[in-house]
C-alpha cells in the first residue's frame, strides 16, 4: 500500500514529537492493574466533580476519566488512506503511531510531511468519548498545509487565513459520517480547548490547538 511504503521510506524516527516512546518505559514499572485502577478512579472522581460544578472538562479530563489506551480511527478524504490503532498507552505516546499519523495528515498537494501536534489526537479522542463514537471513523478534510499550499488556498477563498494553524500542524478540518455538523461543533466547543470553526456550506468543523475561540464560516477565518 502506498501509505505503508511512504512510512517505510520516511522512517519511523522523523517528524515525531519529543515525548518518551513506549519502549522508554522504566525497567520496573509499577503494577499495571493497580496503576490503571488508581488512574481511572481519580479520573472518574474528576469527572463527577466537573459535572457537579458545571465546570468544562478538557480533553485530558475526559480521557483521564476513561483510562486505558487511546485509540483513533481516521480517514484522509483526499488520499483515501486510513489509520486505526492505539496512539497512546500507559502514559506514553506510541512513536510508530505518531509517525504514521504525521504521514497520513501530510500535505498531499506538496507531498510534505510535518509534525502534527499530539494534543489534536487527544482532542479527537476525547470528542469520540463524548459522542460515543466507539470505533467510528473520523474523516479528515484538511490537515497540515505547506505554506505555499495555504497561500494558494487563501488566494482562492476568503475563509482561509494566511497565518493558518494548519501550517504549523496544529489544525484539522473534520466531519463524521451520519453525525450532525452542529453537534460536532458543540462537542468540540465543550472541550474548552483551542479554536473551533463551523463551516456549514463546506461541511466540516475546524479544530486547532491555538488560543480558545469559536467562529462561524461567515464571520471569521480559519
Amino acid at each position: 500500500m502506498a501509505f505503508e511504503r511512504l512510512f517505510r521510506r520516511v522512517g519511523a524516527n522523523a517528524f515525531t514529537s519529543q515525548v518518551p516512546s513506549v519502549e522508554a518505559c522504566p525497567a520496573n514499572p509499577p503494577d499495571t492493574v493497580t496503576s490503571r485502577r488508581g488512574f481511572l478512579g481519580a479520573g472518574l472522581g474528576l469527572a463527577a466533580a466537573a459535572i457537579a460544578t458545571g465546570a468544562v472538562m478538557t480533553p485530558g479530563d475526559v480521557l483521564a476519566a476513561v483510562g486505558g489506551p487511546r485509540r483513533l480511527s481516521l480517514r484522509n478524504m483526499n488520499t483515501g488512506e486510513k489509520f486505526s490503532s492505539v496512539y497512546w498507552r500507559d502514559g506514553y505516546h506510541v512513536q510508530d503511531s505518531l509517525q504514521k499519523l504525521n504521514i497520513l495528515l501530510r500535505d498531499h498537494r506538496a507531498n510534505e510531511v510535518h509534525r502534527i501536534d499530539p494534543q489534536l489526537f487527544d482532542l479527537l479522542s476525547a470528542m469520540g468519548q463524548r459522542m460515543s463514537l466507539g470505533g467510528s471513523e473520523i474523516q479528515i478534510v484538511s490537515a497540515y498545509r505547506a505554506p505555499r499550499t495555504n497561500a494558494m488556498r487563501a488566494a482562492e477563498s476568503r475563509g482561509v487565513a494566511q497565518n493558518s494553524f494548519h501550517i504549523q500542524g496544529m489544525a484539522l478540518d473534520i466531519r463524521l459520517p451520519g453525525r450532525d455538523l452542529k453537534g460536532i461543533f458543540n462537542t468540540a466547543v465543550s472541550m474548552g480547548e483551542g479554536g473551533v470553526g463551523f463551516y456549514r456550506r463546506s461541511g466540516f468543523v475546524h479544530v486547532d490547538t491555538g488560543p480558545v475561540r469559536t467562529w462561524g464560516a461567515k464571520k471569521t477565518r480559519a
